[in-house]
């Protein structure tokens, strides 16, 4: 029965009151075999009305007779319309799809209507974890040559080198900053062959850089100073010890950010803390030092790289386009003569007395680099411990990873750290298999049973997904 796939799912029984009534919705915030119920039923016809979010644009085969823009959107744009406005109609079935819209300017739909879907651009198509998993596959792969044929083919086939062919030579370039950093860290031996904490870094690849500052604490023995028992040769952790390590894993792998106005709003609390604190000292310090290490490897990959730039483009002034056959002009001229220790920095920013010394600084924006070099500081695997806005205000952290395991109430998030119910369930859930995730690691890693930090992390993931069962 395909009711039974959503037998203990948080809104399985909703769904079932609603599908036999021939209605459905479909949200990001429903689990996989959720979204899954409302799309079998709505293909096989017992569902005759779903409505839903974008979530129904992308990826999925749910043709209709009619599709329905309810209201407008921030979201709401060319190629969301296409795509969403493209269900109407059933192959084999209509020869024609009804699209309406309602309570939507006739402007915005007539832009809709009108605009051209915009053209695809590939992103930066690597990033350490990547590497490693290439690696992982390179080196475990059954057959090897199949395995080698695979990575290449994802190194050399991006969207982003099929656009500007110039760039293969910079993702070259780090590919071997990122070989040369997994083998300094020791997550590859010299012959590629993946050893230490490398299978848990894998694991936590899209959770990057945290999974590399995670590894970086644990190998300093910062965990094991923490994670002591209540007790000599006891198995269980105090709840300050418990709450101390959630505050450590909420700052790494817990990372959603609240408006930094939120703060000054006298707003009362009810059951949250909502603002999540610093890293212990111990911890921001071992932060601050890898990030420093980091950015050292990384400014010296910027200063090889920065050969590849086109230096034409780079002293062109950007609105007038005027460059090197303008040197009589003033500024042209001086933006010729900031060369001297300024290789991988734009000439404009070398106007603000800026050089290559700056690309040491953990927070460089992305406008001090050369532009056509194809990289930003967004590559580098640093973690900062704190992000301002455009006004430069701090923007605080959302404790909702911690406060759920204090007080284990999704309404109190709802309310007091002003997250949707269900994207709110949906992020613990994640939270909560991350911390799964270290545990087995660490138990398949240590050859101690009773290692006190596996037995910490044990208890932990144990606690928990028992708080979350109970929402």
């Amino acid at each position: 029965m395909v009711f039974d796939r959503v037998k203990h799912t948080r809104k399985g029984e909703e769904l079932k009151n609603l599908a036999r009534r021939g209605i459905g919705y479909h949200h990001a915030s429903l689990n996989f075999k959720e979204k899954q119920l409302v799309e079998i039923l709505f293909r096989k016809g017992f569902i005759r009305v779903v409505t839903a979010t974008g979530t129904l644009a992308l990826g999925i085969n749910m043709p209709c007779k009619s599709v329905v823009f309810a209201q407008n959107s921030v979201y709401l744009d060319a190629l969301n319309y296409r795509q969403m406005s493209g269900r109407a109609g059933r192959r084999g079935q209509d020869l024609l799809g009804d699209v309406y819209f309602f309570d939507i300017p006739l402007p915005k739909i007539e832009k809709l209507i009108k605009s051209k879907v915009p053209e695809l651009r590939g992103q930066f198509p690597l990033s350490l974890s990547l590497v490693l998993r290439l690696m992982l596959l390179a080196s475990k792969g059954d057959d090897p040559e199949d395995a080698n044929a695979k990575v290449l083919s994802v190194l050399k086939h991006s969207l982003l080198s099929f656009k500007q062919p110039e760039i293969i030579e910079m993702l070259k370039l780090y590919f071997l900053f990122a070989l040369q950093f997994l083998v300094k860290e020791g997550y590859l031996d010299q012959e590629g062959n993946l050893m230490g904490f490398a299978g848990l870094v894998s694991h936590l690849h899209y959770h990057e850089p945290s999974n590399f500052v995670f590894v970086s604490f644990l190998v300093k023995g910062l965990f094991h100073d923490l994670c002591q028992p209540t007790r000599k040769g006891s198995k269980h952790f105090s709840q300050d010890v418990m709450e101390k390590l959630m505050l450590v894993l909420a700052n790494l792998f817990g990372r959603c950010y609240l408006p930094a106005k939120f703060q000054e709003t006298s707003l009362k609390f009810h059951q949250s803390k909502v603002f999540l604190e610093d890293l212990p000292e111990d911890f921001n310090a071992a932060l601050n030092e890898y990030n420093m290490k980091v950015t050292e490897d990384f400014a010296s990959f910027l200063l090889t790289v920065s050969k590849l730039a086109d230096m034409k483009q780079e002293y062109e002034l950007p609105l007038s386009k005027l460059g090197k056959e303008c040197e009589d002009s003033q500024l042209v001229s001086h933006l010729l003569n900031c060369k001297e220790g300024r290789v991988a920095i734009s000439p404009f920013v070398c106007l603000s007395g800026n050089s290559d010394r700056d690309l040491l600084q953990t927070d460089t924006p992305n406008h001090v680099i050369l532009r056509t070099i194809g990289i930003s500081p967004d590559q580098a695997p640093v973690l900062l411990s704190q992000r301002f806005d455009n006004q430069g205000r701090r923007m605080p952290l959302n404790a909702y990873a911690l406060d759920f395991y204090k007080h284990g109430s999704l309404v109190g998030l709802v309310q007091d750290n002003r997250m949707n119910e269900g994207a709110a369930y949906q992020s613990l859930k994640d939270f909560a298999l991350t911390i799964k995730a270290i545990s087995v690691s660490l138990r398949e890693l240590c050859e101690n049973e009773d290692d006190n930090v596996v037995l910490a992390f044990e208890q932990l993931s144990e606690t928990f997904f028992e708080k979350l069962k109970e929402v």
